[in-house]
């Protein structure tokens, strides 16, 4: 049993610098990875960071200091660290590797770029960007903000840990999972790293910089059976990892921390443990905490079963925390002018391919169908406010408080939406959307509310919200219910080109939303431009509709854009668009590969004298439609279809007058005029 603690010390020994590998490194990264440069850095420090048995790369140096840069790259928060700083040339690679592969999980460490020719070591080395979560580890955050957060807290990042390692555990990928290897960000979201093959680490890097549980207490968190080394790896272990960690988030202490302290003090520290492991396999477990929710002790219990089999599948466990989160909350619901005791920054993450997004769902197994007031269903409290009863899709519940006189155009927070964010009914039934929201929406849209609020902080607006949060809903009637929440939505005249805090239109946030399908897309887009979005605006950090169109690869989109858009065929826009096309990484699948080989030919078409054709079509569409030209292309007062942006309309006379007007002329003259024309 004391292999555990000699695990984790053991230190592996320097190989010869091999610079031809990190080239491999750096080859692989050229291929999958973006590269960013030192000028789109800013807020450049450096960290004194103590060298541990754990962050050494030779014994010898266990004991000095090593300073870790740290910078602000896209308002996120990342360590620089040149690779030949991280491990030896083979590890490094498998580690980037693993980290490319499990990229589309917000819940996991992520590898943002490279810095080519960073090292001070070598030309060819390049250096790592890497996610560094603001608020350090778990360990860390519980030691710092314990006494501050609530259950709805602890509940979510309860959920992003089972989240993380289900989908690690998809990927056939072990974790080393305890509250040192768990990060939070600056939006309160749990980050696992710390993992890799069974008898090795990845990605330990970024937990350099971090508070973590001492060398002795990691035994607590690793499964009878394997301190017994009487089985091979099983996911079975990691879901009694999970069981300590969430006993730790209930209690804020790592287990047995007393018993720890002391043998640590003491002259038999490997002793000790040894009989701390022997009680942990013979069943000693740490005390509930006073106060724990009956449902989640229940769970935590069943996580550290002695045995494996003993113990719930990773999905139930996952289940069991998303029904926490969006219902016992409500119980929590709070109204304007009440604080809520933790503070979480509004930090955005975004990853190298931007779509990064909360993988939280919503479950419908919990949505309340209860016939009035007076009958609260079984599986859940009974909704006690408006925004409660439209939250949970209870659209009985939401008449009565309707009827009762509840504010329908009323602020509040709803912390299964946001921790900080207040929004009005309305924007919460948006924000919470299944196909059984649309009678809520339909009612409350009767009653008169105001679509034109927007919620606060964000300043999003209700079509920000849905397309934002959007998530698809199996059934037999597909995203029927999308595309008639927005028709209601546009019918009440919700403002089609609102930007919110960050700069973005909805139209933005429709492409950046990676669950949403490309058909779905192209029909809302469609509607949106009837209605009149203009997809011409920039966004402060994605540039304008088909910079995203073609960065998520909405093929279709993208070519409704052009046909429509004056704007998006300018030379800028279309090099932003190839640039944006290219720097979307996926799975290299042949139909990914095609996809955007196809999205970026689209764009090329659209350049040069190539183009030329297409921009003068969609120049005389606009203008025609606009009633500057009549049907022969020339201009004349005539009957307007559509009235364009004033952008649109001065980049389509610009270009009409440079290139189509005298060409226009020309042959008209030539045919006669328009009787010439006309017969």
């Amino acid at each position: 049993m004391g292999s555990v603690l000699e695990e984790a010390s053991k230190q592996q020994q320097p190989e010869p610098f091999d610079l031809e590998n990190y080239r491999q490194c750096l080859q692989w990264l050229q291929q999958t990875c973006r590269p960013v440069f030192m000028k789109e850095l800013s807020d450049f420090s450096s960290v004194p960071v103590p060298i541990t048995a754990e962050n050494a790369q030779h014994p010898d140096m266990i004991g000095g200091i090593q300073q870790v840069q740290v910078a602000t790259w896209k308002q996120s928060q990342v360590q620089i660290l040149p690779a030949d700083r991280w491990g030896h040339a083979q590890y490094v690679l498998q580690e980037i590797q693993a980290l490319h592969q499990l990229r589309k999980c917000r819940q996991i460490i992520q590898l943002y770029g490279y810095l080519p020719n960073a090292s001070p070591t070598a030309s060819h080395i390049p250096a790592l960007l890497l996610q560094q979560p603001s608020y350090g580890s778990l360990r860390q955050f519980l030691g710092h903000h314990f006494d501050s957060i609530q259950w709805p807290e602890r509940y979510k990042i309860a959920l992003d840990i089972a989240q993380g390692l289900r989908f690690l555990t998809s990927q056939g990928v072990p974790c080393t999972l305890h509250s040192g290897n768990v990060l939070i960000d600056g939006e309160g979201v749990a980050i696992l790293t710390g993992f890799g093959v069974p008898d090795g680490l990845v990605t330990t890097a970024p937990c350099q910089m971090t508070a973590q549980p001492s060398p002795a207490s990691l035994l607590v968190y690793v499964a009878p059976e394997k301190l017994q080394g009487r089985s091979k790896y099983s996911p079975d272990w990691e879901v009694y990892s999970l069981g300590i960690l969430l006993w730790e988030l209930s209690s804020g202490r790592v287990p047995f921390d007393e018993i720890i302290s002391r043998a640590e003090a003491g002259p038999r520290l490997q002793k000790n443990m040894d009989q701390l492991s022997s009680a942990i396999v013979k069943g000693l477990r740490e005390e509930t905490i006073a106060g724990t929710p009956e449902i989640y002790e229940q769970l935590f219990k069943m996580c550290w079963e002695g045995e494996g089999s003993s113990r719930p599948p990773l999905d139930v466990v996952e289940e069991t925390l998303l029904m926490l989160v969006v219902v016992e909350p409500m119980d929590m619901l709070m109204l304007p002018g009440e604080e809520m005791n933790m503070h979480v920054s509004a930090v955005v993450s975004d990853s190298i391919d931007g779509d990064t997004l909360s993988t939280h769902t919503r479950s419908t197994s919990i949505r309340s169908s209860s016939p009035g007031p007076s009958h609260a269903r079984s599986n859940g409290p009974r909704p006690v406010t408006l925004h409660q009863a439209v939250s949970v899709s209870n659209p009985d519940m939401t008449e009565w408080y309707i009827l009762s006189g509840h504010d329908i155009n009323g602020y509040a927070i709803v912390p299964t939406f946001s921790l900080e964010c207040e929004i009005t009914p309305v924007q919460t039934c948006v924000g919470h959307f299944l196909p059984s929201s649309l009678p809520i929406l339909k009612e409350l849209l009767d009653q008169d509310v105001d679509i034109h609020l927007l919620s606060k902080l964000s300043l999003q607006n209700c079509l920000h919200i849905l397309f934002d949060r959007y998530i698809p809903i199996k059934n037999e009637n597909g995203s029927a219910h999308l595309h008639t929440a927005l028709d209601m939505l546009l019918k009440a005249g919700a403002e089609v080109n609102a930007r919110d805090v960050q700069g973005q239109t909805p139209l933005h946030l429709l492409m950046k939303n990676p669950k949403i399908a490309s058909e779905d897309v192209l029909g809302v887009l469609n509607k949106m431009v009837e209605k009149g979005a203009d997809t011409s605006i920039l966004s402060p950090r994605d540039g304008n509709v088909l910079a995203l169109a073609a960065k998520y690869l909405h093929f279709e989109a993208a070519r409704a854009i052009l046909n429509a858009d004056m704007l998006a065929s300018e030379p800028e826009s279309i090099d932003r668009a190839i640039e944006a096309c290219m720097t979307m990484t996926g799975r290299a699948t042949d139909k990914f590969v095609n996809l955007r080989t196809k999205t970026r030919e689209l764009l090329k078409l659209w350049t040069g004298k190539v183009g030329a054709p297409r921009r003068e079509k969609v120049s005389i569409k606009v203008l025609q439609d606009a009633g500057q030209l009549d049907s022969t292309g020339i201009r004349a007062k005539c009957r307007v279809a559509r009235m364009a942006p004033k952008a649109q309309l001065d980049c389509a006379n610009q270009y009409y007058d440079a290139n189509i007007k005298k060409k226009r002329e020309m042959i008209l003259n030539n045919m006669g005029g328009f009787q010439g024309l006309i017969r």
